[in-house]
């Protein structure tokens, strides 16, 4: 008897938490379909930032395209579902190039325990899932490092247009690699307090990266104030710092906030700053414990949103200088 009596309390507790389970999944509330797509313009340099600068992560271009919600293949579909339960999915493509220069870019043999020059172009494809209160991202990127990226043809190039000298240690930068990384994240908005039509959240978010261009856990939050706050997960950033993607859904003809936050990272790899996988190469030291902060504002009007942020990073590598800031400005369009 009393065998049957503990598996009634098990069959029990069984039922209470599938009851509980049930609840929970009853209590995901989504968000309303949005059949719009999404085209995003982004550029990322020091001398955006306040002082100017030419140096370390010196620029970044990315081309973005998020489509309508629900226009996903059903294996990535189901992916996702499997990954973090309901919600409301969407796919987005990016095509980026980033360049990173040593401190000094006037000697034509750098400082080997600087930076080395290098250099990445590649193309990001990620699934985004979202629920109202909460958003998470899986994908994947390939790409190359190495003079086939162009980086040393569209920075030198650019310089030549505005009149600048060229940097003039690119013959040192990585040899052509190719790169493959797979990466995930989640980011939760509560809402703090309301003033009026102005609200305050917080973005808690988590994300990592493992491949061979970089290896990589960090955690952080956002803070921001503003109205319309609903309408996104925050501005778009290129990774591996904090980042709401190009998604967003406008609930009120104009929507405004501005915003500031910290991160943690722990870097177990970079490429980009210890030289090539396979091929020796320039390369030096890299600071495990990294940290950011960022400082920004955004704005939706009418289905467009521009956003401006600042960061200033920790050293990335040994013998860098204490900080390094540059600015981010992007553009999305919704059609």
């Amino acid at each position: 008897m009393k065998k049957y009596a503990t598996l009634a309390r098990c069959a029990a507790l069984g039922a209470a938490g599938y009851i509980f389970v049930a609840k929970a999944a009853v209590a995901v509330t989504l968000p309303p379909r949005d059949p719009h797509s999404i085209v995003t313009i982004q550029l990322e340099n020091d001398a955006l930032s306040i002082p100017s600068t030419d140096r370390l992560y010196t620029s970044g271009e990315r081309l973005g395209y998020v489509g309508p919600t629900g226009m996903v293949p059903g294996f990535v579909a189901g992916l996702g579902h499997d990954l973090f339960g309901a919600g409301v999915q969407r796919l987005e493509i990016d095509f980026q190039q980033q360049i990173f220069t040593p401190t000094n870019t006037q000697l034509y043999n750098p400082n080997p325990q600087d930076r080395p020059y290098a250099g990445q172009l590649s193309a990001r494809f990620s699934l985004i899932q979202d629920t109202t209160e909460m958003r998470s991202i899986v994908g994947t990127a390939v790409g190359i490092v190495g003079p086939a990226s162009l980086a040393q043809s569209v920075q030198n190039g650019f310089h030549e247009i505005i009149g600048q000298t060229p940097n003039r240690g690119w013959h040192y930068q990585l040899h052509d690699e190719p790169t493959l990384d797979f990466f995930g994240g989640r980011i939760w908005r509560k809402d703090l307090a309301t003033f009026g039509p102005v609200g305050v959240q917080v973005l808690p978010q988590i994300t990592g990266q493992v491949g061979n261009t970089e290896i990589y856990a960090q955690t952080g939050a956002i803070v921001r104030v503003g109205q319309g706050l609903d309408s996104d997960y925050g501005p778009a950033v290129m990774q591996p710092q904090l980042s709401g993607m190009d998604a967003y859904t406008p609930t009120q003809p104009f929507v405004w906030y501005v915003f500031g936050g910290a991160l943690g990272r722990f870097v177990a790899h970079d490429m980009l700053i210890q030289g090539n996988d396979f091929r020796s190469s320039r390369g030096t030291g890299l600071t495990h414990l990294q940290g950011d902060l960022e400082l920004g504002a955004a704005v939706i009007f009418r289905g467009v949103r521009i956003s401006a942020v600042e960061t200033i990073e920790t050293p990335e590598f040994h013998h860098s200088a204490p900080a390094f800031q540059y600015g981010s400005v992007a553009l999305s369009v919704r059609f």
